[in-house]
């Protein structure tokens, strides 16, 4: 992991760790017998009987611990590279994406948008090391990222994607139930993002298929699929878990604030 990317993960991870409420107990929440948030209990459903998303939730660390660790703090290994499961050979890059991604390594994450305070575009803002929280209503979901202060809207009322949208940071979201997961589709982006922390890249065409999980109460799971057939062949997917951060909520946070990275890129 380069110098400056390790820099800017720590920085969230600090924020992270640190800049939360005062716990505030839920009551909706169910408790063990020591008054802890009970995460194995079954997970929540909501009046109309869809399983309920609802909740303050952050990105499990790489479960081998040491291979993305910086300062004895571990990250979601795909908040460093979408393509974690894959072998290097194995990425199906177009030509191009594949000379960029190289350049982008070569530079050690100098050119990285969000060293510069630039928007983490989707999926890579499920795999912050910041916590978001969901809001869950029948024909709207909000993301809401402690992260920049960014919002993203789930529209449930079965409208379809966007199409010739103006592109933006976070695209335009529609979702659909499939018995309990939510599937949420996304598409309209910039190519202005990375895909992670190493500099995966993506075109315009860039097309994002989440599919929302709750386990239980305390665990989350977001199956992604990537497809941009003029930067990939083929599909890139993995499975992005995490755990919820109970009786906690947000802050704002704004990287652009005290921010003097970019003094090191000169």
């Amino acid at each position: 992991m380069s110098s400056i990317l390790a820099s800017v993960a720590l920085s969230l991870f600090v924020s992270a760790a640190s800049a939360q409420w005062m716990k505030d107990p839920a009551s909706s929440l169910p408790r063990t017998s020591d008054g802890k948030a009970d995460l194995t209990a079954p997970a929540p459903k909501t009046a109309d009987g869809k399983f309920d998303l609802s909740g303050t939730w952050l990105a499990d660390p790489d479960p081998k611990g040491s291979r993305q660790n910086v300062e004895n703090m571990s990250f979601s290994q795909y908040f460093i590279n979408v393509a974690a499961d894959l072998k290097p050979d194995e990425v199906p890059f177009q030509p191009w994406a594949k000379t960029l991604f190289m350049q982008r390594l070569q530079s050690q994450g100098k050119e990285s948008p969000t060293a510069r305070c630039k928007p983490t575009g989707v999926p890579a803002i499920n795999s912050v090391p910041l916590p978001f929280k969901i809001v869950q209503t029948p024909k709207l979901m909000l993301l809401l990222y402690e992260e920049n202060t960014t919002f993203r809207q789930v529209f449930l009322d079965g409208r379809q994607p966007v199409k010739d949208a103006e592109p933006r940071w976070l695209g335009y979201s529609t979702g659909r139930w499939e018995a309990d997961t939510l599937v949420v589709d996304t598409a309209g982006f910039n190519d202005q993002f990375w895909l992670d922390g190493m500099g995966h890249p993506h075109s315009d065409h860039l097309y994002v298929t989440e599919r929302f999980r709750r386990r239980d109460t305390g665990h989350l799971e977001i199956q992604v699929t990537i497809n941009d057939p003029k930067a990939y062949t083929g599909p890139i997917s993995y499975t992005q878990k995490l755990t919820l951060v109970p009786d906690e909520d947000l802050l704002e946070y704004f990287c652009s604030e005290n921010e003097r990275d970019v003094q090191s890129f000169q």
